[in-house]
């Protein structure tokens, strides 16, 4: 090449989903949807009935995994809508819900009411300070975010050298 000689590099197309993919994501969706319908049911049906004043601590803990298929639901409906599988809505979506299952495994015991319905994760002389369940999967969704930053970062940097 010559001083003045350019090299043209043609301009990167972004893709979206592959019909496989989008077709995953529909199917997702729709085993999620009746999920989500009786979820949304359920709370709304759980607050007009004033329910949670007989068992404060399983009306918690049903709300918590109630209010997951709900917003499970819509954060697969975000990433089909904008076809890109690590959002912003994803990774707060998920660290939301782990913070929440976690208080949920703090704060359920403390409750008058409560029976333990799985097993406790941490205990001291009968005083229960985490329930397992809800704890674990506390953690595992706030892992699980983490590892949706990386995937983040890494697609935010690919469609940055794409423009």
């Amino acid at each position: 090449m010559q001083k003045n000689d350019f090299k043209i590099v043609p301009k990167k197309e972004k893709k979206g989903f592959s019909r496989n993919l989008i077709i995953l994501f529909l199917v997702c969706l729709l085993l999620l949807l009746p999920f989500a319908v009786r979820s949304f049911v359920f709370l709304i049906g759980e607050f007009s009935y004033m329910t949670w004043k007989y068992s404060v601590s399983l009306f918690l803990k049903d709300a918590v995994l109630e209010l997951t298929f709900v917003i499970l639901f819509l954060v697969v409906l975000v990433i089909l809508c904008t076809q890109k599988p690590f959002s912003k809505i994803l990774l707060r979506c998920s660290t939301g819900l782990g913070i929440l299952y976690i208080d949920t495994a703090i704060i359920v015991p403390r409750l008058p009411d409560f029976e333990l319905q799985t097993f406790i994760l941490v205990g001291i002389n009968d005083v229960i300070i985490f329930e397992g369940f809800y704890f674990i999967i506390g953690l595992v969704l706030i892992i699980f975010s983490v590892l949706m930053k990386a995937g983040f970062d890494y697609q935010t940097q690919l469609e940055d050298e794409m423009l």
